[in-house]
Formats: C-alpha cells, sequence, structure tokens
C-alpha cells in the first residue's frame, strides 16, 4: 500500500451498547444481542402480522401475531434500557414457551410444506430459547 491509499474498512457488529446509553446497566453481549434481536423481531410481526403468519406456516390472525409483536419490543426495551435485564430475560425465557405452546398444536393436520415451515419455526424457537435461559441465567448471577 502507498502512502496515499487508505486503508480498507472493516465493519464490525458491536456486541454492546455505548456507555452513554447503557446508563450503568450491567450488560454482556448476549444480553444486548437479545434485546436488539427482541426489537427486530417485534417489529416484523407488528408491521407485517399476515407475512410472519404466512412465513412461519401459521393460521392465526394478525391481532394474535402483533401482540406477539408488542411483547418482543417490551422484552427488547426492558433488555436494553434496564439497570438490571435479568428480569426481562427471564420474559423472554417465558415468551418463548408462550410460542412453542402456540406453535406446536399447528403441526396436526399441517400440510407437508406448512409442517415444514411450523418445524422450523419450533426450531428457531427452541434455539432463542435456549439463549435466553443462558442469557437470563447470566445476568442473573451478577
Amino acid at each position: 500500500m502507498t502512502a496515499t491509499e487508505t486503508p480498507a474498512r472493516t465493519h464490525t457488529v458491536k456486541t454492546s451498547l455505548p456507555a452513554e446509553l447503557r446508563n450503568g446497566a450491567n450488560h454482556d453481549g448476549l444480553a444486548t444481542f437479545l434485546g436488539l434481536f427482541s426489537i427486530g423481531l417485534g417489529l416484523a410481526e407488528t408491521l407485517t402480522p399476515r407475512k410472519f403468519a404466512s412465513t412461519i406456516g401459521v393460521r392465526y390472525g394478525p391481532a394474535l401475531i402483533q401482540a406477539y409483536g408488542a411483547r418482543e419490543i417490551a422484552s427488547g426495551i426492558g433488555i436494553l434500557a434496564g439497570r438490571h435485564p435479568a428480569g426481562w430475560l427471564w420474559g423472554r425465557v417465558a415468551g418463548d414457551v408462550m410460542d412453542l405452546a402456540t406453535l406446536i398444536p399447528e403441526l396436526q393436520g399441517a400440510d407437508e410444506n406448512r409442517r415444514k415451515r411450523v418445524a422450523g419455526a419450533i426450531a428457531a424457537v427452541g434455539g432463542a430459547l435456549l439463549m435466553d435461559v443462558v442469557g437470563a441465567t447470566r445476568q442473573s448471577v451478577r
């Protein structure tokens, strides 16, 4: 590289909020990720409930999907804005259990295409549940 060339910019993903936004919160990268993930998921559910339901293969009306979205947004804001996000993370765990209780019955009587989409959603919620339990446990012992 010559003196006139500038180095290539690298883009990194931030895993924590800037100090001025943390408000003294006891966050780690996982809690921040889960808070941001909650907000993103909640926005998808509240802004496009029919598309969201169709994508994951459920037959529920938009009101239920939007209510779940509002729950996700509230959890995300609570995780990111609170000084002690453990309670909000445990709330995500409870929400995951509620999601699974809503999704599992959708498998019964589903055609192959819808069954695959619902099973994918169940797997995704299962993965989120695992991350939420880890995050909540880590924050609970701080």
